[in-house]
């Protein structure tokens, strides 16, 4: 028996270390497959064991376009089964913040443009917020492997925070290389069009600031998955030069440090750690202060904990995955869902300039993410913090803790 069980082994491990003699994709009905070709390793002639074939499927959820992916090995055939999200689709829109309360509308996104996984949407909110934004991006160039990004929105809204009245115009270009690898250099170009009803926030006589930048730095991406990451690190390091010598009464710079962290602890339980440092030097204007607190900076701190032009946020979360994410079909389009339970700490820290008074707070909280597609994650979650009197509260927000608060509106 035992000889039996070795024999078994020995021929399934040749059968897995063998050149393979064809690779196949199945599943594949908008997306162009020379496309999906450029993500995967693996090549007939060639060997591929489960490191090699988990890589692959690794690479293919980067795209952002597909609900799953599997994959087998029959004899010498390699085979990856797909299912792709839905091609185009009308999507419900929302922005939940402490400051501004809560904004809704709709929109259309596109996973997958012309079949070459360009994700594109447009989007519009009407609420506290009127705004509307359109986006496209990639993680290639044609077949180059050069990541780009760009962006332009109008945006309409109250501001708690700094109490004034904003009409703002926004548009970016962002490109990143190389995007096969997790070292990048990551360049930007910014243009922002800022009028406000109150003096302060910008700093022509007329409350109308032009407000260009220019933005270098280095990338480091090595996480396993996008839709649930559960091993890996994100970190950017870059430094911005903003309005001057380029145009406007704006003249600073802002240097950044962008780190995440997950760490898989065992079986379903994961750690993620986190840390946004901004730290801005010059003439800034009110437009380009941050306001803390809250749910998509630093849960169980109070709304308008805190305005600063530099700023400190660290959280550390501890998830369990509830129901691991699965896929589903339903009207003949695919999508996934599941859903974690968080809990943790975020910590704030803000301050103005050399020799100021930092102002430091933190909070607690535990809650729930419904994970699904194009926003991520969905986050409720009770909080509580003795800073400014919050006291206890639930929030809920959108998209990854560190993604919302990097993207937020200033």
């Amino acid at each position: 028996m035992l000889g039996l069980i070795c024999a078994f082994f020995c021929l399934w491990s040749d059968s897995a270390e063998a050149p393979l003699a064809s690779v196949r994709v199945l599943g594949l009905r908008h997306s162009d497959s020379s496309r999906v070709w450029t993500e995967i390793r693996a090549h007939p002639g060639q060997a591929c064991d489960s490191v090699c074939a988990g890589s692959d499927r690794d690479r293919l959820e980067h795209l952002g376009i597909f609900a799953g992916v599997e994959s087998s090995r029959s004899g010498d055939t390699l085979t990856y089964r797909v299912k792709e999200l839905p091609w185009f689709l009308p999507v419900p829109n929302g922005r939940i913040s402490e400051e501004e309360g809560l904004s809704l509308g709709a929109g259309l996104k596109a996973p997958n443009l012309f079949g070459q996984a360009i994700a594109g949407e447009f989007l519009f909110l009407a609420g506290r917020d009127f705004e509307w934004q359109a986006s496209a991006s990639s993680n290639r160039l044609a077949l180059l492997p050069l990541a780009w990004d760009a962006y332009t929105s109008r945006t309409q809204r109250w501001d708690d925070g700094r109490k004034y009245r904003e009409i703002s115009y926004s548009s970016a270009v962002r490109l990143q290389g190389p995007s096969d690898g997790p070292l990048r250099v990551m360049g930007e170009a910014d243009l922002v069009e800022v009028h406000a009803d109150t003096a302060g926030i910008a700093l022509s006589p007329d409350h109308t600031d032009w407000i260009p930048s220019v933005i270098g730095g280095l990338v480091w991406d090595d996480r396993n998955r996008l839709g649930l990451t559960t091993d890996g690190a994100y970190q950017e390091v870059s430094l911005e030069k903003a309005g001057k010598p380029f145009a406007g009464p704006v003249d600073a710079w802002q240097f950044l440090s962008d780190s995440r962290l997950w760490i898989p602890v065992t079986g379903r339980w994961d750690l993620v750690a986190s840390n946004l440092l901004q730290q801005q030097y010059g003439t800034v204007g009110g437009w380009r202060t941050y306001v803390v607190g809250g749910t998509n900076t630093a849960r169980g701190l109070p709304a308008d904990w805190s305005v600063a032009p530099s700023e400190d946020l660290a959280s550390v979360e501890l998830r369990w995955l509830a129901l691991p994410v699965r896929t589903e079909t339903a009207w003949g389009q695919s999508f996934f869902w599941g859903l974690q339970g968080v809990c943790g700490t975020d910590y704030a820290a803000t301050w103005w300039g050399e020799g100021s008074q930092e102002r430091r707070g933190e909070g607690w909280f535990a809650g729930v993410d419904l994970i699904v597609p194009f926003v991520e994650r969905l986050r409720v979650v009770a909080s509580w913090s003795e800073a400014g009197g919050a006291g206890f509260g639930i929030s809920a927000g959108l998209f990854e803790k560190a993604e919302a608060q990097r993207y937020r509106v200033r």
